[in-house]
């Protein structure tokens, strides 16, 4: 398992590195506006702090609270055993039209997918695994706003740490009554650069972004797969802010720090909050880096077989921008 996931990130990154370098082979001209088939560069921003984003990364998650403890020996006075997860993702702009007399504005189809592998620090049990994906129609109209509708899909697998049919962990979760196998949202967002208007692009360097979710149970092509406890509750928000400083040296890299709020009606509108920060290396934007830092979580499960259990975590990370 450990090899597979290891090859699996593997081909991911050298994918990235290749089709990065190979970009402009893809470009079609098509009078004043240029095509380009297949490509890394998305005009819709990946939240730094959303936890459900798509990009590369591992965690190692240090647990302060858990509504479950996946027989951790909390109970007995001890302590949380804590998480490790590995994230392969990549992000594929299909297509993509750009002006040729501004090429950071233009209209895309863009897909998604992340399949986290969340596993018991010590043994390393699988606890749980996603795929989580999305196809979508983005956009550049200015420099400073990008928007986005997509569909947004979440399938979830409870792991070896659960018996098929009956709970065996001291958590009163029962996979067999509350599985959430299937969640399928149709997502409205909109991010902006408000500091682009300072014309000055050392200064811009906040980032602000919302979302708007909901589903149709029943209606759209997916929709009949969702759980009854979905039924009446349609809608989730999210919203965020990012800072990414650079210092002057470009050898240095720089800092970043985010902070992202999100709420679902399924789980009564609770607030769940991420807030990570850390350091940038290389500098320059366009190109593959390396983030690492890390990350305060405090809301709802992030294996979303648990949706409805709460959970809090500090985390070391290292991710990807690919």
């Amino acid at each position: 398992m450990k090899k597979t996931i290891i090859i699996f990130v593997a081909i991911i990154i050298s994918l990235s590195g290749i089709a990065q370098e190979e970009n402009s082979r893809f470009n079609i001209p098509i009078k004043n506006w240029n095509l380009k088939v297949v490509g890394f560069d998305n005009f819709f921003p990946t939240y730094l702090a959303d936890p459900l984003a798509i990009r590369t990364e591992v965690s190692s998650q240090s647990f302060k609270y858990s509504d479950y403890d996946y027989e951790d020996r909390i109970n007995e006075g001890g302590e949380y055993l804590g998480r490790l997860t590995i994230v392969p993702g990549v992000r594929l702009s299909l297509f993509k039209f750009s002006p040729k007399s501004n090429p950071k504005l233009g209209v895309e189809v863009d897909i998604g997918v992340i399949t986290p592998i969340v596993m018991r620090h010590g043994n390393h049990d699988l606890i749980g695994t996603d795929g989580i994906y999305y196809f979508a129609v983005a956009g550049r109209p200015t420099e400073w706003l990008s928007l986005r509708f997509s569909k947004h899909h979440i399938c979830t697998h409870i792991g070896d740490e659960f018996y098929s049919g009956s709970v065996h962990s001291p958590t009163d979760s029962d996979p067999m009554l509350t599985q959430l196998p299937v969640r399928d949202d149709f997502i409205f967002s909109a991010a902006v650069k408000p500091l682009h208007f300072l014309r000055n692009p050392e200064l811009n360097i906040l980032q602000l972004y919302g979302d708007i979710g909901f589903f149709m149970p029943g209606v759209d092509f997916l929709g009949t797969r969702q759980n009854k406890p979905n039924r009446k509750a349609w809608m989730n928000y999210q919203a965020g802010a990012e800072l990414e400083y650079y210092f002057n040296n470009k050898y240095l890299g720089g800092f970043y720090s985010a902070v992202n709020v999100s709420a679902y009606q399924l789980n009564a509108f609770s607030p769940n909050i991420s807030v990570t920060g850390g350091y940038i290396v290389p500098q320059d934007k366009f190109e593959s880096r390396i983030r690492i830092g890390f990350n305060y979580y405090n809301g709802r499960s992030l294996i979303n077989q648990f949706y409805n259990k709460k959970e809090r975590f500090l985390a070391f990370v290292v991710t990807g921008d690919f």
